[in-house]
């Protein structure tokens, strides 16, 4: 666009749902200003995972440039229009290849830049800087008292904050503001949990000495961060942990120490010192604002900017195709074997890129039909870049006119991002997890999502709190044929726990029960005889699927003698002690007390659309009740279960979280005819999401309710959570009719992601 004016989109890691509450969109906006004030330019916000084609654009005659600020995270750059990149943080993956498809690249460690530079790959170093107008010495409230000494950031286990807590041990009296501090100091030394933008601001123009403690990883990386910059923009002092490579002779008033004894010193004689008078500290501003305003950041930006739209259209859009093949691939199977899971999703991302290049060629002749599958005892690991891949396929074999382009493109950039990031292993930000990368990390790496992220844009936790109250009923149950009861025990010493819970039942049941080794087997039949309970079928089964695959195909051979079931397992969250009261809450609610154990057969006597029972979800899994990092598997098992509607959205899935439930044999068929063997389920890594086992917990629930079945959670008598979220009704009458007539809060309709 020739002779058009820029207009800049800067992009930053929080999403627009929690923007207040991340320091990162005051720093874009406060850069925008700056770039306003210079350039006359137009700026737009983008948040984390939104594209400039979902808003409303600039007004005609300016030309589009991306400026992506990174923190944590780095998203794909923008086509069509020049990518920025200024990295102001490391994040937790940026791969040689997704570095390349930026235009421009800055970044704020000098170490860091000049390691890329080493490596081919350009980047120019920018430091941090901060917004003058804002951090300034005249801030401070008329009168308001000096404050010693100040720290201002959160504590968790990824930020353990070490210089702040020696400065506590060593007793000396900082306020301190954030999250997360409440027990791990002394309470009058925290302040609150957050700090807004001009109450920051305030609070460093009153500070004299102001520590500042990085990540490990942001130090070691040589990042300095924008604490300090903005400290310093308003007069204060600043005692800060290492930051490898960086050096400020210019700023004496910025002093790092490596040890207690260094901290002690530093900060002993910065607070014996007498405090800078106002006009030191606007000397001190004013040399800030010549070097590490945003002003100076901004002419940089918009210099560089200028630079790449004088460019040629085509060296600036970015390129997502690959060249062109030069013959035609042959479609793969997607389920054939691998010997690891990151080596089955990347023989998958390489067919699709492969398809992707010849594609490329938009004449490129349709490719022959379906080569026959490969025999279920040698398919690999379900993975959850098979649906891609059977995707792609489809689209190679339409003709040349019927192919969806946006989608190809789309389609390969998921594949390219897998396979750089296991391709990619000597960058300095590359994909280091361990011996092996996690399922769930290569996951959120296909979907170009946070590594730690968990809770889904927009996830409503309300929709997971309902639940029918259950009521006693003192008639047993008498249905037709005995109940099947399934219990994966991998922690037999819980034996006892549920063959207690098994007395609670008054009907004829039989018993199965699986566990991974002969000498678990021989001690759950030991509790079992000592309670009373025999005849028992006890299986030795690998330890593949966690609980899922032993109790849904494991005991294949049994659901035939069933109409009704239940499933249980010996659940421990070895990764979360807040999780250890998980168990006896759903025992609560699926073998409580036995009236109420009565009640709930009757519902499945009365109600005969009647699918599934599920436990209340419990109050600390409510924000991970959603698809989490399981959408891309559960889309190949909806096309080999033959779905046709679309999957539903966060806010419609309903399912049993925990994966123990009551169920019709029948609602469950379609799964249950699926016939996955322990080949098809990943290794057992001690995976925490992203895997089969966690995509069929969901798929529990969306293939009883799409199979015409009512989902119903329930909650027993006496629980008390979430009460005012409890539904109350006087007969089973009266329930199955509300059911029918779709009136409850847990009858989501569903809808498309």
């Amino acid at each position: 666009m020739p002779g058009a004016k820029p207009a800049f989109y800067i992009s930053v890691n929080a999403m627009r749902s929690n923007q207040a509450s991340w320091g990162d969109t005051q720093f874009a906006e406060g850069l925008g200003r700056a770039i306003t004030r210079l350039a006359a330019a137009p700026v737009q916000l983008l948040f984390r995972g939104e594209s400039p084609l979902a808003g409303p654009g600039f007004p005609p005659g300016h030309a589009p440039v991306l400026i992506r600020i990174v923190g944590p995270h780095l998203e794909e750059p923008q086509p069509g229009m020049p990518n920025i990149l200024w990295m102001i943080s490391p994040p937790n993956l940026a791969t040689m290849g997704m570095l390349g498809r930026y235009q421009a690249r800055f970044c704020a460690s000098e170490v860091l830049s000049q390691r890329y530079s080493a490596l081919n790959c350009p980047m120019t170093f920018l430091p941090q800087a901060s917004e003058a107008s804002h951090f300034h010495p005249g801030r401070r409230e008329p009168g308001a008292p000096d404050i010693d000494l100040l720290f201002v950031g959160g504590l968790a286990e990824r930020a353990g904050r070490r210089i702040v807590l020696d400065a506590v041990a060593a007793g000396f009296q900082p306020q301190i503001w954030g999250p997360g501090w409440k027990g791990a100091i002394p309470d009058h030394l925290w302040k609150g949990e957050r700090l807004d933008y001009d109450g920051l601001t305030e609070a460093y123009a009153r500070a004299k000495v102001i520590l500042n403690s990085h990540m490990p990883h942001m130090a070691r990386l040589g990042f300095m961060s924008n604490r300090s910059y903005d400290a310093l923009m308003a007069g204060a002092m600043v005692v800060s942990d290492p930051v490898a490579g960086f050096s400020a002779p210019d700023l004496p008033e910025l002093t790092m120490v490596a040890t207690r004894a260094e901290l002690q010193a530093q900060l002993s004689a910065r607070l014996q010192a007498p405090a800078l008078s106002m006009a030191e500290r606007l000397a001190l501003h004013d040399r800030m604002v010549a070097r590490h305003s945003f002003d100076q950041t901004a002419r940089v930006l918009l210099d560089c900017a200028g630079a790449l739209l004088a460019e040629a259209a085509g060296k600036t859009a970015v390129k997502i195709m690959q060249d062109k093949a030069a013959a035609p691939p042959l479609p793969a199977d997607p389920a054939r074997s691998a010997t690891t899971l990151a080596a089955a999703l990347d023989g998958s991302a390489q067919e699709i890129l492969a398809l992707a290049a010849y594609l490329a060629d938009p004449v490129a002749p349709a490719l022959p039909p379906d080569q026959p599958v490969t025999a279920p005892a040698d398919q690999g690991v379900i993975h959850a870049l098979m649906a891609d891949q059977r995707e792609m396929q489809a689209q190679a074999r339409k003709s040349p006119d019927g192919r969806d382009l946006p989608r190809i493109t789309a389609l390969a950039a998921r594949a390219r991002r897998l396979h750089e990031a296991l391709l990619d292993r000597t960058s300095p930000l590359a994909f280091r997890t361990g011996h092996a990368p996690p399922d769930y990390l290569l996951n959120r790496v296909i979907n170009d999502q946070p590594l730690w992220a968990h809770t889904a844009e927009g996830f409503d936790r309300d929709g997971g709190k309902s639940s029918l109250r259950l009521w006693p009923r003192r008639e047993p149950a008498q249905p037709a044929r005995a109940i099947g009861v399934f219990i994966h025990l991998y922690y037999d010493a819980l034996t006892p726990v549920f063959a207690a819970r098994l007395a609670h039942i008054n009907a004829p049941l039989r018993l199965y029960i699986s566990t991974d080794t002969p000498e678990k087997a021989a001690r759950i039949g030991q509790h079992l005889d000592a309670a009373g309970i025999g005849d028992a079928d006890i299986r030795v089964m690998k330890n593949r699927g966690r609980d899922i695959h032993p109790k849904l195909y494991g005991f294949a051979d049994a659901y035939e003698n069933h109409d009704i079931v239940l499933h249980l397992h010996g659940k421990k969250s070895l990764h979360s002690g807040a999780l250890d009261e998980w168990l006896s809450h759903i025992l609560d609610c699926l073998l409580g007390p036995e009236q109420e154990v009565n009640r709930i057969l009757s519902f499945f006597d009365s109600i005969p659309q009647l699918g599934m029972i599920t436990p209340l979800t419990f109050r600390k899994v409510l924000g991970a009740a959603h698809w989490g990092d399981n959408l891309d598997i559960a889309r190949e098992l909806a096309w080999r279960l033959g779905m046709e509607t679309p999957l539903p959205g966060a806010n419609q899935l309903r399912f049993p979280v925990g994966s123990m439930f009551w169920a019709r044999t029948a609602a469950l068929r379609p799964l249950l005819d699926l016939d996955l063997g322990p080949q098809h389920f990943p290794p057992e890594t001690g995976q925490v999401d992203g895997t089969l086992a966690h995509a069929l917990e969901r798929m529990l629930g969306l293939v009883v309710t799409t199979g015409g079945y009512h989902l119903m959670p329930v909650s027993g008598a006496q629980t008390r959570l979430h009460a005012k979220f409890q539904l109350r009704f006087g007969s089973n009458g009266e329930l199955r009719r509300a059911l029918e007539a779709r009136q409850l809060p847990f009858q989501s309709d569903l809808a498309t992601p």
